[in-house]
């Protein structure tokens, strides 16, 4: 919970904070005293509980529904948990001098492998594509002239080369600069995040029926699922309606 959590933070950026109502910052901090009371346990196990009962009270005053939504709910019966082992265990540790040795050496690593961890995570949400993602050549399958149909009646067309180069149109607008790249490294291929491809690119003029200007940008997440390419259509400008969901068929 704490690295996923860590994970959109650092995707976000921490200035995203000042937009939050004075509602979302109360529970904002109480479930950060949550998860940094579930990280002080490991040392500091009575102290560690009380933070996280606090930070989970905190966030059921601010919104009572937080009572039945379980993640956090669990989160705090383990900081109970950590009370109850620290009253009833909190007679002095027996010296052990190579064990501390061991325990600190293992710290050590455990540590290093999580900031890894939120590192890929973050890489792997954020980036489009992600750091780590090989160049992609497109295979036969691939190669073609897709179409589909958004919004009703808007027609869009990709023409995939064989040097990963996209052409084509969205509506009346012509695609410039496509580009078709792997969207996920092999840390989201193992823990099946995001989408196998990504068309991104920008449109000559604006697109009516979709909003926004010209010269918007647009990117396209897409699977392969058997002969089709499903995903959806994003565009990148103010005016712009929720993703439009795209099932191009190849021509």
């Amino acid at each position: 919970m704490v690295l996923f959590f860590l994970a959109f933070a650092v995707g976000e950026g921490f200035s995203e904070f000042t937009r939050l109502t004075v509602r979302e910052k109360w529970m904002f901090a109480g479930m950060g005293l949550l998860l940094a009371g579930l990280l002080l346990a490991w040392f500091r196990e009575g102290w560690g509980g009380v933070v996280s009962i606090a930070g989970w009270s905190l966030m059921v005053i601010v919104e009572r529904r937080m009572l039945g939504v379980w993640p956090f709910s669990i989160a705090a019966a383990t900081g109970l948990l950590h009370v109850l082992c620290w009253l009833r265990l909190r007679g002095p540790a027996p010296p052990s001098k190579p064990l501390y040795r061991r325990t600190r050496a293992f710290l050590i690593l455990l540590g290093a492998a999580l900031m890894a961890f939120v590192l890929l995570c973050a890489n792997e949400m954020f980036n489009q594509p992600p750091l780590m993602t090989p160049a992609f050549r497109p295979s036969p399958e691939i190669v073609g002239s897709w179409r589909a149909t958004v919004a009703g009646d808007v027609g869009v067309v990709f023409e995939i080369n064989s040097d990963g180069s996209v052409s084509g149109s969205v509506g009346d607008a012509s695609v410039v600069g496509g580009k078709i790249v792997l969207n996920r490294s092999w840390f989201g291929r193992l823990i099946h995040w995001r989408t196998d491809y990504l068309i991104r690119g920008s449109l000559s003029r604006a697109v009516e029926a979709l909003g926004g200007t010209a010269g918007s940008r647009f990117t396209a997440p897409l699977f392969i699922r058997g002969s089709e390419l499903e995903g959806s259509l994003f565009l990148f400008h103010p005016r712009a309606p929720k993703p439009r969901k795209l099932k191009l068929q190849k021509h």
